[in-house]
C-alpha cells in the first residue's frame, strides 16, 4: 500500500519545478467546497454533545482552512464517538458504578475504549493531531512570507 501523499510545501525530496507546479495544481482542485460542512446534520448526531462538539470542532478547523464537504462525514464519526466517550466516562463516575459486573468488566470499559479508537481514527482523518495543524501551518507562513517578498522585495 502507497504511502498518503504529502502537500508539495511538505516535501522535501528532490522534484523538479514542473513537478512540483503539476502538483500544486493537483492539490487547489481536490480542495472542496465548504457550504455543506457549516450545516449541522442534527439527524445524524446522536445527542446535544455531539452537536455542540460538531460546532466547536468545525470552528476551529474552518479557522485553520483544512476541511471541506469531503471531510462532513468524518467529523460526524468524530463527534459522535465524542459523545459516546463523555456518556461512557460520565457513567463511570457515578457512586453506583459497579466495575465489575458479573465477573467480568463493566461494559462501559469497552465502550469507552471503542469510542476513543473511533475518535483517535477519524481526528487523524481530520488533521486534528498536533503534528498535521503544525503542518498545514508552516504551509501558511510560508506562503504569507513568498506574498510578503513580492509586495516589498527581499529586505
Amino acid at each position: 500500500m502507497a504511502r498518503p501523499r504529502k502537500i508539495v510545501s511538505l516535501q522535501t525530496g528532490n522534484l523538479t519545478r514542473a513537478t512540483k507546479d503539476r502538483r500544486a495544481y493537483e492539490e487547489g482542485l481536490a480542495a472542496s467546497e465548504k457550504a455543506g460542512i457549516k450545516k449541522v446534520p442534527k439527524a445524524l448526531l446522536v445527542d446535544d454533545i455531539a452537536v455542540a462538539e460538531y460546532k466547536r470542532v468545525l470552528k476551529e478547523l474552518l479557522r485553520i482552512d483544512i476541511i471541506g464537504d469531503l471531510d462532513r462525514s468524518n467529523l460526524i464519526v468524530y463527534c459522535n464517538a465524542f459523545s459516546g466517550y463523555v456518556r461512557a466516562c460520565e457513567e463511570m463516575q457515578r457512586p453506583t458504578f459497579d466495575p465489575i459486573v458479573a465477573n467480568r468488566p463493566s461494559p462501559w470499559y469497552s465502550i469507552r475504549d471503542q469510542e476513543r479508537k473511533a475518535m483517535e481514527a477519524a481526528g487523524k482523518a481530520l488533521g486534528m493531531s498536533v503534528s498535521a495543524r503544525l503542518s498545514v501551518v508552516a504551509k501558511k507562513a510560508d506562503q504569507q512570507e513568498e506574498a510578503l517578498k513580492q509586495a516589498f522585495g527581499d529586505i
